[in-house]
């Protein structure tokens, strides 16, 4: 009986020991994962932060109507592209024939075009790297001219380069080049020139016309925010002979109704960008031109010059903007972070599991946090470091448990 006693004796004790060590365990593991998580850090990251505003006002250019009483009309060129003083702006015609003739007229050119490649291409068959060489020249020639929007140029790089991937394929002539030229020659003479509507300046052209074209940037000089209001009511019935219009100054005007309290974040001859939403696809850089007295409801009208994007807002005229005041760029980081200490604003980096005294400069501050200053000097704040949120025993050199 004395030997059985004993037996469950040792039994019990290990069991027993068993059950201490995992109840220790237990009380332990949370307390290691308290001290491990004692100190809260996050990631500093490099950002923009951008302060702006939201007006409503009217865009004024330099702009010259275009007309004819002529029922058919074809343009020559497209919306949005420049055309010098005296080139073709559309060919205006009392019956469809002459329109046909015009048309047969470009179909031509486009095959003297080709026969004129095909031909080169001919006599340099023999020479391989020569043709290589088009190939290569005529191929960035093609990338150029739909990068910048060019439907001539765009048309002519890609007869070039399909004559010479044929290779000479086909058979075509000096003669038939000859009779292109000939029958173009025909065309031409046979379209009557008195039919043409030529650019009286240079400029940008549209055929977009919305009654505001009497609008002139001189009527800017000086202008009140009820001016600014009144410049809706100037809008008129476009006429029945408008074909479109020309744009004939780079420089463009957009004038807007703020408050007096927004307005005075901007400096007459400072620079702001201008975003006009979904109906332009990138913000526009503009100069402040002018800014008005205040009325007695607090209101002013600024004028904004921009000289960029012209051809991408030719649709606009009454237009809500987004004004940007302010720019800042800089580290973000939580204000839980920032500490102020011996006068100086500063946060603790940790680095190899120490922390580091860093001395920053605010430049910003929103709900959650600040903007600091990116410095180059080494030992300074740098993006991707982890800055210590929360934790104790704070100070330069200290190691984090």
């Amino acid at each position: 009986m004395k030997t059985k006693r004993t037996g469950f004796s040792r039994v019990s004790y290990w069991v027993t020991a068993v059950i201490v060590v995992i109840l220790a365990l237990y009380i332990a593991i949370p307390v290691v994962r308290q001290v491990q998580s004692e100190y809260e850090t996050e990631t500093v990251n490099y950002i923009t932060v951008t302060e702006s505003g939201t007006t409503t006002g009217c865009i004024v250019r330099s702009e010259e109507l275009l007309t004819s009483d002529r029922p058919h009309i074809s343009y020559m060129i497209d919306n949005g592209e420049h055309i010098s003083a005296g080139g073709t702006v559309a060919l205006a015609t009392q019956d469809q024939s002459d329109l046909d003739l015009a048309a047969r007229a470009a179909e031509v050119e486009t095959e003297i075009t080709y026969v004129r490649s095909l031909l080169a291409s001919l006599s340099n068959a023999a020479d391989q790297t020569e043709t290589e060489s088009a190939i290569r020249a005529t191929v960035a020639r093609l990338s150029s001219a739909a990068a910048q929007t060019d439907a001539a140029g765009l048309d002519n790089a890609a007869v070039t380069l399909s004559s010479l991937l044929r290779g000479g394929e086909g058979s075509v002539t000096q003669k038939d080049l000859d009779d292109l030229q000939t029958e173009l020659n025909d065309l031409r003479s046979a379209i009557n020139t008195g039919n043409i509507v030529a650019a009286p300046a240079a400029g940008i052209f549209t055929s977009d016309a919305d009654g505001w074209e009497g609008l002139k940037p001189d009527d800017l000089n000086g202008i009140e925010p009820e001016g600014v209001i009144a410049l809706r009511d100037q809008n008129v019935q476009v006429g029945s002979n408008v074909i479109g219009k020309l744009v004939t100054d780079a420089t463009w005007y957009y004038a807007a109704v703020m408050s007096q309290q927004d307005a005075a974040r901007l400096k007459v001859g400072g620079e702001t960008s201008l975003d006009f939403g979904y109906r332009n696809s990138s913000s526009v850089r503009a100069v402040v031109q002018s800014i008005s007295q205040p009325t007695a409801k607090g209101e002013v009208a600024v004028v904004f010059r921009c000289t960029s994007a012209l051809a991408e807002t030719l649709s606009l005229r009454e237009s809500e903007a987004e004004v940007v005041f302010q720019t800042y760029s800089g580290l973000k980081v939580p204000k839980r972070a920032v500490h102020v200490e011996g006068g100086k604003t500063v946060v603790y980096a940790v680095s190899a599991g120490v922390m580091e005294l860093k001395t920053v400069e605010i430049l910003y501050e929103g709900e959650d946090f600040y903007l600091v200053a990116a410095e180059n000097e080494g030992g300074s704040l740098r993006a991707e470091n982890e800055v210590i949120v929360s934790g104790r025993n704070l100070g330069d050199g200290n190691v984090v448990n």
